[in-house]
């Protein structure tokens, strides 16, 4: 009876950190997001005058703007919805990816995806190829063959498992396999990459310069409404923590869960980092540090990852415009800044604890 009120205790306790984190991490969201529309390299305005100048340019259409509105509304406001609704999704999968494999670990680039977007955007770009032009290349074509080669990249990395057996481990082992493969791809492309190599390296070290409102909502719908989807599923991933067997004798259908649960992931994955590239870190540590706040129980873990996530993203953004004046530093390098020594301290603090 002890330990069944302790688990109740602990329990309620941990709702409660939800509730607080939720509130308090919204709050810092949408204070992240006021300070991301209203600083940067073209110039400061205050909160009240970033509201209206952002009230004025929504009720002009976003027509016929001034200069500080067109600032405001055409370049930073895409900016930041795009920033915070990649932070959900690489947490989001980065969560899945741990559950499913049942690694703290891992993150949503284990299984090849950020290896293969890599390698055929670097493609698209030094080859300036529009498929057939139809396309614009910066605005489409580059992100779409991000999106071809990432899914390429994990659905070759199933493949290999599947045939080894499908276990976890053989998971993360093919998806090493088809990384070093592309990554070998990727390095010739880039030696060859001549005068296109700064647009190449921009890429790939992560930024969301070529976001605007043309190509925003390929980005930030699919990524929000895919990151709402394990929501529905968070009683299968905690059977999954349980272990397979146990997990089947629940009457899961392990294999085929796992499957699909990956699949989302990928595509997920796939999506956030077909416009920015690739940004590390954002997938691997927020899951950590949710799991260490909350325990293991994914119907908490999963919607705090969702606003941490998002709030990550959005401060390493911020970031990468503030910290050095007149300069942007790719955001993928302000994640690792961050994302680096507080994971450190996560990995020292919890040990070898994962199911909390």
């Amino acid at each position: 009876m002890g330990t069944s009120g302790e688990g109740v205790s602990k329990i309620r306790k941990n709702k409660m950190r939800l509730f607080w984190l939720i509130i308090l991490g919204l709050a810092a969201s949408f204070l992240m997001f006021l300070l991301c529309l209203s600083y940067g390299p073209t110039g400061n305005t205050s909160i009240p005058e970033t509201f209206s100048l952002l009230r004025s340019a929504i009720s002009k259409g976003g027509q016929n703007l001034t200069s500080e509105e067109t600032i405001i509304y055409v370049t930073r406001l895409p900016r930041a919805m795009a920033a915070f609704a990649v932070g959900v999704g690489l947490s989001i999968a980065g969560s899945v990816y741990q559950a499913v494999i049942r690694n703290p670990l891992v993150d949503p680039y284990i299984l090849g995806v950020s290896a293969g977007s890599g390698t055929m955007a670097v493609a698209a770009i030094t080859s300036g190829f529009t498929f057939f032009g139809l396309l614009s290349a910066t605005q489409y074509a580059i992100p779409l063959a991000a999106i071809i080669g990432g899914l390429f990249a994990f659905f070759a990395t199933m493949l290999i498992a599947e045939k080894a057996g499908g276990s976890s481990t053989n998971y993360v082992l093919a998806g090493v396999i088809v990384g070093l493969a592309f990554s070998a791809a990727q390095t010739m492309l880039i030696y060859w990459a001549g005068d296109k190599i700064h647009s190449a390296m921009t890429w790939l070290f992560g930024s969301f310069t070529s976001i605007g409102w043309n190509n925003i909502w390929i980005v930030f719908i699919p990524a929000l409404m895919l990151s709402f989807i394990p929501l529905i599923w968070v009683k299968e991933l905690n059977l999954i923590l349980l272990g397979e067997d146990q997990a089947k004798e629940m009457g899961l259908d392990v294999a085929r869960f796992n499957r699909g649960m990956l699949i989302l992931a990928s595509v997920l994955t796939a999506i956030c980092v077909s416009f920015v590239g690739i940004i590390g870190f954002v997938g691997l540590v927020v899951p950590h540090l949710c799991r260490m706040l909350l325990g293991g129980d994914h119907r908490l873990v999963i919607p705090a990852s969702m606003v941490l996530g998002g709030l990550l993203m959005m401060l390493a953004d911020f970031t990468s415009k503030m910290l050095m004046a007149g300069v942007e530093l790719p955001v993928g390098a302000i994640t690792a800044m961050i994302g680096a020594p507080v994971f450190a301290y996560l990995v020292i603090k919890r040990g070898r604890m994962y199911d909390g």
